[in-house]
């Protein structure tokens, strides 16, 4: 059992909650460990077990371990110190990781990235180099109500746009300000481990919304929020993180039907949207949704300029904490953006990115005889533990279901893999190591 190394008249909880984090850094706590339970952990340390409840819930607030009553409490494997200690170690070792949905700027990429750069006409001014003024952000809303009219189909006017450095800081920024300890929000079944940690920093209970094939189910929806009472919800309709569905645009209608009838607060992440067809969900209730996106998987993930698009009133309330949002967004990575949609460069990007994906699901899915949606940068198939553990063992990292579940409603496992970071011979060879173990 893992105890900390704490001189004795120093175990407090901010102390205990470090040691934490350092032994996940150390890897002497690794992904998937459980730790001591409280009340053992605080008979060996010599503390009140409220000392030690307070460093578990300050360790989960900081997304390094996660837990439910009766489970224990386990280390996360993407929490920041576990990734950043994972990517130290598969450095050395050789480890092919299919777990993290990041963008690999490849040649091709590389490429168009350097293409932008050179028509970039804002390096010549001085304020490519200054915090980000006026005129550049409203060049960036037009350039973003431009892009989404002809490659979302949704209409937005430039005052309807929000510049933000990220999604998961948008997520984070409405969570404060529109949100308060205690309330309900409602999310998928399944939902990014982000989504989880920033509900859990803000203290929001979550009540996860059954899906299926096509994520959401509308009836499903109708009957948590008359339970719950709850009047948001958080969602990712197109290539859903992690189960990779999409919703057609048939469920997104009748879904914004549900989402009119309650007056729902709807934050879409729409982040993976430009590799799907339908249009948004906030086409279908306009009025009703914070719609979330950028560039950091199709173009570069270097550059931090994403944004909200939004015809809810409630934009109005954030666009007046500027200091907090549009400061917090680089010229660099705006000016970048702008010179990418005006000169067709993003579209580029995206078409090469959605290829190479296809290109690269395909050839997964063949070696493992699975029949994968080409359009997705990850798929989440059916699995067992110890298929998971054999893999990891192999030297292939899989993402476990049970980092993105909300409840304990499922027993089924299945892992999530993702191909936008990784090159097709590396998809390859991990999926000859699966097959492989598969087939024993």
């Amino acid at each position: 059992m893992w105890l900390p190394q704490i001189n004795a008249v120093k175990i407090g909880a901010q102390a205990l909650a470090q040691a934490i984090e350092k032994a996940i850094a150390d890897q002497i706590l690794v992904v998937g460990e459980r730790l001591p339970p409280q009340r053992i952990l605080a008979y060996k340390l010599g503390v009140n077990p409220t000392t030690v409840s307070r460093a578990y819930r300050r360790a989960a607030e900081k997304g390094l371990v996660g837990g439910q009553i009766g489970r224990g409490t386990y280390v996360l494997a993407q929490s920041n110190v576990a990734l950043f200690t994972r990517c130290l170690a598969q450095q050395q070792q050789g480890v092919i990781d299919l777990s993290i949905n990041k963008l690999e700027c490849d040649p091709q990429l590389l490429a168009i990235n350097k293409a932008i750069t050179r028509a970039n006409l804002f390096l010549d001014d001085g304020s490519y180099y200054e915090y980000i003024g006026k005129s550049l952000i409203e060049r960036y809303q037009r350039a973003i109500s431009q892009w989404l009219a002809s490659a979302r189909d949704i209409q937005f006017e430039p005052s309807q746009i929000l510049a933000l450095p990220s999604c998961q800081y948008a997520i984070h920024f409405i969570f404060n300000h529109q949100m308060t300890r205690g309330d309900v929000l409602i999310v998928e079944q399944y939902t990014a481990p982000g989504i989880i940690v920033a509900a859990k920093q803000h203290g929001l209970r979550l009540f996860s919304c059954q899906c299926d094939e096509q994520g959401l189910i509308p009836a499903a929806l109708d009957a948590i929020i008359k339970q719950t009472g709850s009047r948001t919800l958080i969602t990712v309709p197109s290539n859903q993180s992690p189960m990779g569905t999409t919703q057609s645009e048939q469920r997104r209608q009748a879904l914004a039907n549900i989402i009119i009838k309650h007056d729902l607060l709807v934050i879409e992440e729409d982040i993976y949207g430009m590799f799907a067809a339908p249009a948004p969900l906030a086409k279908y209730a306009p009025q009703h949704c914070l719609m979330l996106s950028g560039f950091s998987k199709c173009l570069s993930g270097g550059h931090k300029a994403s944004f909200i698009a939004s015809k809810h009133p409630l934009l109005k309330k954030l666009s007046k904490h500027v200091i907090e949002t549009i400061w917090l967004v680089s010229s660099s990575a705006a000016s970048h953006i702008i010179t990418a949609i005006e000169n067709g460069y993003l579209d580029d990007a995206i078409k090469l990115v959605a290829d190479c994906n296809a290109e690269k699901s395909h050839i997964f899915g063949k070696i493992m005889d699975l029949s994968l949606n080409a359009q997705s940068p990850h798929h989440w198939i059916a699995s067992s533990n110890d298929f998971i553990q054999q893999a990891e063992n192999a030297g292939v990292i899989l993402a476990h279901s049970d980092h993105f579940k909300v409840d304990n409603k499922s027993d089924q496992v299945h892992y999530r893999i993702g191909v936008n970071g990784l090159s097709a011979d590396q998809v390859r060879q991990a999926a000859i190591i699966l097959a492989g173990i598969k087939r024993g």
